[in-house]
């Protein structure tokens, strides 16, 4: 997935200002930056929920960036938002149910017993509504639900937001489990040392505009240059 010159206001404010960024398949990217960065904008710019207001969302080469949420989703984006939004009434199995859509070739499709696989703590919870679900939880219900869709890329905005380290340790787990399996995930995190331990490829917004970008290795090496961008590392 490529981004280029990608630009997104809300109203007259204007919020990205040419993003340009790859995400490269199998790989894992993430995008840092401090509140209000962009980084959330960019995802939504990407899911179709905003449209950007200047340049290119390619998937395979093919632009999406014009076209509705549901079929960007059907292409095989799938965003996990910030704050989860899992069906409160519905029961686990439902809301992995309501979002399964088949797979027409490459990797296993995913199924209902393979997310259960991913996180074993939901299975035996299959029938408690998911408002019931602890936040770590429903953050892997909110995984689940998005990985029934059978994504080639995987938006998730803030997965560790408000979580037990022991939890956060637990959906980076699976995140990397993701990661070995081929699947290609665009990361937004506030955790520095959580994004650096899942990351390939790292991307730091400021107002709007990549500040800096390399790989996991090389931002850690200069640290110095990140900390110019982020709150707190």
């Amino acid at each position: 997935m490529v981004l280029q010159g990608v630009h997104a206001h809300y109203g007259r404010s204007h919020v990205l200002h040419g993003i340009d960024l790859a995400l490269r398949r199998g790989s894992l990217l993430a995008l840092l930056g401090r509140n209000g960065a962009g980084k959330s904008t960019t995802l939504l710019s990407i899911a179709g929920l905003l449209k950007p207001t200047g340049g290119r969302v390619l998937l395979d080469g093919q632009p999406v960036e014009s076209q509705v949420p549901e079929a960007i989703a059907r292409r095989g984006i799938r965003l996990v938002p910030q704050g989860r939004r899992v069906f409160p009434s519905l029961s686990v199995q439902e809301n992995l149910s309501v979002a399964a859509q088949a797979r027409e070739s490459g990797r296993k499709s995913w199924n209902i017993e393979r997310v259960f696989e991913l996180f074993p703590q939901l299975k035996p919870r299959h029938r408690q509504r998911a408002g019931t679900l602890s936040g770590g939880e429903q953050q892997m219900l909110a995984i689940g639900r998005a990985l029934m869709g059978n994504p080639e890329v995987l938006l998730l905005d803030e997965p560790s937001e408000g979580l037990a380290p022991l939890i956060v340790a637990e959906v980076a787990e699976g995140i990397a489990r993701l990661k070995a399996e081929g699947l290609s995930i665009l990361l937004v995190e506030q955790n520095f040392k959580l994004a650096m331990t899942l990351a390939d490829d790292v991307v730091i917004l400021n107002t709007g505009a990549v500040a800096l970008r390399g790989t996991a290795a090389e931002v850690q090496a200069a640290p110095e240059l990140a900390t110019a961008h982020l709150s707190v590392i």
